[in-house]
C-alpha cells in the first residue's frame, strides 16, 4: 500500500499573526499549531487503516514494514513527525527531494532548495522534544540516482514527469520484494503532488486537497493498482 499525504496547516496562509510571527524562513514555512494537530489526527486515522487493511490481509502488524519519505519542506517534515508518532513500527524519517514542492515561478522567485532549514543550522522547531525519537535521514529511501530532481523553474510537463517516475520506481521497488503485502509507503508532500498522484494512476478527483489530505493506493499481485483513499481529510 502507497499514502501519499499532503502537509497540515502552514504558518504563512493563516490569519494568527502569532503563528505569523514563528516563521523564521517566509519560502520554508513551518505548521501552525493546528496543523501539528491536524497532522496527529490524521495519523490516529491511518493507524486505523493500516490495521483494517493487516486484518483484510490477515497480517499481524508487527509484521508490516512501514517506511516514511517526505518532502524537504519543513511543514512536510513537521506533518511526518506528528503521523510517525500515531503510527507504529517505525523510527526512521527519509528526504526524498522527488516529491517535494512544485518550483513554480508564482511561487518562488529563485531555487531555494538548498536553503531550506533541513539544509542549513536554523531548526526552529525540529528539537529533540518535537522529534521524540523520531530519526531524521537526510540520504533518501528511493535512491534511484536517475529520478528527475525538482528543478528551477518547473512547468506543468516537468513536474508531472517527476512524480511519475518517482512513483513508477516506488512500485516497481515494492513488486520486487518478496511480500509486497507487507509493506507501505507513507509519502508525506504538497497539494500538487497528492493531486499528480491521484492523475497518474488516472483516479479522477475534482475535490481540492485540503490540508492533510490522504490518498493511498493499493499494488494487486498483477500489478495493477487499485485506489483506496482519494485526497480524503480526517481532522474535521
Amino acid at each position: 500500500m502507497i499514502f501519499f499525504v499532503r502537509h497540515g496547516e502552514r504558518a504563512d496562509q493563516t490569519n494568527d499573526i502569532e503563528e505569523r510571527k514563528r516563521m523564521q524562513k517566509s519560502f520554508d514555512p513551518n505548521l501552525t499549531h493546528k496543523g501539528d494537530k491536524q497532522a496527529r489526527m490524521t495519523g490516529a486515522h491511518l493507524n486505523k487503516v493500516i490495521q483494517e487493511y493487516a486484518n483484510q490481509k490477515q497480517i499481524q502488524l508487527k509484521d508490516i514494514q512501514i517506511n516514511f519519505m517526505t518532502s524537504p519542506f519543513l511543514r512536510c517534515i513537521q506533518t511526518s513527525i506528528n503521523l510517525m508518532r500515531e503510527i507504529p513500527n517505525n523510527s526512521k524519517l527519509y528526504i526524498q527531494d522527488e516529491i517535494g514542492e512544485l518550483m513554480y515561478t508564482y511561487d518562488f522567485s529563485s531555487n531555494i532548495l538548498d536553503k531550506l532549514h533541513i539544509r542549513t543550522e536554523q531548526h526552529p522547531v525540529l528539537t529533540k522534544e518535537y522529534q521524540n525519537g523520531v530519526q531524521i535521514i537526510k540520504e533518501r529511501f528511493i535512491k534511484n540516482p536517475n529520478l528527475p530532481q525538482p528543478v528551477f523553474p518547473e512547468n506543468d510537463n516537468l513536474c508531472f514527469k517527476r512524480i511519475q517516475a518517482f512513483m513508477h520506481e516506488l512500485k516497481t521497488q515494492m513488486t520486487k520484494l518478496p511480500n509486497k503485502t507487507n509493506t507501505i509507503n507513507i509519502c508525506v508532500t504538497h497539494q500538487g503532488v497528492v493531486d499528480l498522484s491521484l492523475t497518474i494512476e488516472k483516479f479522477h478527483n475534482n475535490d481540492w486537497i485540503d490540508y492533510c489530505g490522504v490518498s493511498s493506493f493499493i499494488l494487486e499481485d498483477n500489478g495493477s493498482v487499485k485506489i483506496g483513499l482519494k485526497g480524503q481529510i480526517f481532522w474535521k
